[in-house]
């Protein structure tokens, strides 16, 4: 019985061995290797070097820019009423020239002085501005003397008279001797004076005019004949 249990043992030794081999060799085989796992193919990698990673204080170049501060005008400031801001303007006046000054008028100043047929207001002057904005201007003769005197009357309203008032002011002149509010200069040889009543303004040339009181009862007859 010892015996056979010897060999017994030995055969299932042998035979424990004889797996083993078999199971190694099969290991060994290909057809036994596990199969790979499907691989990700690598990217495509760029022709050039890699692109250096980006300093942290250097801006970001697709960051979006702030937007810079519009420059905003302020609004224009509305202009000032000036003395030039509008065309100067005149009421029409409509008035004859034997009304402004009556033959009596003219004879109680000097009997020697009438109408004048040839009168042409000279361009430029008071008389011929007062024409210009819808006045009017008339001419006497002294005829012993031969000489001239034209005068010439505009009305305007407030804001227009006031700014032939700076003018005249402007302008120069004495303001004393003419009974009334006013300038008296000379200019190239001509007494001129420039007067103001109510809403008229006055203006008026002659050689004649040697100081203000030689015009200032003409000025005062007008003053009395205006509408």
């Amino acid at each position: 019985m010892g015996g056979m249990t010897g060999v017994r043992g030995m055969h299932a030794a042998a035979a424990i061995i004889t797996v083993a081999l078999i199971a190694g060799c099969a290991a060994d085989e290909p057809g036994a290797a596990p199969e790979p796992s499907a691989s990700i193919p690598p990217s495509a990698s760029p022709s050039g070097p890699p692109d250096a990673t980006p300093d942290e204080d250097e801006p970001d170049a697709t960051a979006t820019p702030s937007p810079s501060p519009t420059a905003t005008s302020s609004p224009a400031p509305s202009p000032s009423p000036t003395a030039t801001s509008s065309p100067l303007a005149g009421i029409r006046l409509q008035i004859a020239c034997d009304r402004l000054l009556t033959p009596q008028d003219v004879y109680d100043y000097n009997p020697n002085i009438g109408a004048d047929p040839g009168y042409r207001v000279r361009a430029g002057s008071g008389p011929a501005r007062a024409v210009e904005l819808s006045g009017t201007a008339c001419g006497w003769l002294n005829q012993t003397s031969t000489q001239t005197y034209s005068i010439g009357v505009a009305r305007f309203d407030s804001a227009n008279l006031q700014r032939v008032k700076s003018a005249a002011a402007s302008a120069g002149g004495t303001t004393r001797g003419l009974g009334m509010e006013g300038y008296y200069r000379t200019e190239a040889g001509l007494g001129v004076v420039e007067a103001f009543t109510g809403s008229y303004w006055i203006t008026a040339e002659s050689t004649a005019f040697l100081e203000p009181a030689d015009v200032a009862p003409l000025l005062e007859a007008i003053r009395r004949n205006l509408p």
